[in-house]
């Protein structure tokens, strides 16, 4: 597992689908406002998946939007604190 600043990170990349997972301290005071993802989950369709779950009641944290690195993303936050980002590829 590499590590950054005492972050480990670990990916995998399956034929279509992609899970990264990150490993932190669980009580760092500054996680919302620095947005620090507990997992990054690589989907084919983030604009009907944020859709279903606006619908459901869903909070998020960071709406969809496209970023620089030609992603549709967005961030949720589960019912247990963890920061969970959804993207796909433009």
């Amino acid at each position: 597992m590499a590590g950054f600043g005492g972050v480990g990170h670990r990916g995998t990349r399956p034929a279509r689908d992609s899970l990264s997972l990150r490993s932190a301290a669980p009580s760092n005071p500054d996680k919302y406002a620095d947005e620090l993802l507990d997992a990054y989950l690589f989907i084919e369709d983030a604009d009907a998946l944020y859709a279903e779950y606006a619908v459901k009641g869903v909070e998020f944290t960071r709406g969809l939007g496209s970023v620089p690195w030609r992603s549709r993303e967005f961030v949720v936050k589960d019912c247990e604190g963890r920061l969970l980002a959804f993207g796909s590829k433009l």
